[in-house]
């Protein structure tokens, strides 16, 4: 029977509640990255991280990355929450400040979801909240007709929030983790 485990990073609960959900789907343990340190990842046929998404990047993948070597990133699928659509330029943004640093062609299949989060502007404070004012400035001012809904659509959910959070938008990453599984057990 095939092993899995997901280990993420949550700030405002979105993230977390995918890695519950997933673990729940799949049978296995969810766990913080900061209980995970002692864990032989080896033990696993499929290892899942996620991580919020911040300034394009997946919040601490570089730290659980330091976890990894060859044979344990064939084992990998990496989810990002976020509150921006899942555009292949967001795509590609995201995997490039965090997969791309360590995979950069990506010879290790590894797959990576983008997962809707939520968004409460009441909740974020310090530099959080600088960040959100900064990024809905440079939406606003550097849209380019095409991309000026896009914008509108971002600096409506920054100033009004959002909640993106779904179960079905685990089904593909689930699907995918079962078959990364059976894989490796049949190895």
């Amino acid at each position: 029977m095939a092993k899995n485990i997901v280990i993420y990073t949550s700030k405002r609960g979105s993230t977390r509640q995918y890695a519950e959900w997933i673990a729940e789907d799949l049978g296995c343990e969810a766990l913080p990255l900061s209980d995970a340190k002692g864990i032989d990842l080896h033990e696993y046929d499929c290892i899942i991280y996620g991580g919020w998404i911040r300034g394009s990047g997946i919040v601490d993948f570089d730290k659980f990355a330091r976890m990894l070597d060859d044979e344990l990133m064939n084992r990998l699928i990496v989810y990002g929450v976020g509150f921006a659509d899942e555009t292949a330029e967001n795509y590609a943004q995201v995997w490039g400040y965090s997969l791309g640093k360590i995979d950069p062609k990506n010879d290790h299949r590894v797959r990576m979801y983008i997962l809707g989060g939520r968004y409460d502007p009441a909740a974020v404070t310090g530099l959080d909240k600088f960040l959100m004012k900064t990024m809905r400035a440079v939406l606003l001012s550097g849209s380019t007709k095409d991309a000026k809904s896009q914008a509108n659509m971002m600096k409506d959910r920054i100033d009004k929030g959002c909640d993106l959070v779904k179960r079905e938008n685990i089904a593909s990453l689930v699907k995918d983790a079962k078959k990364k599984a059976d894989r490796q057990t049949a190895i």
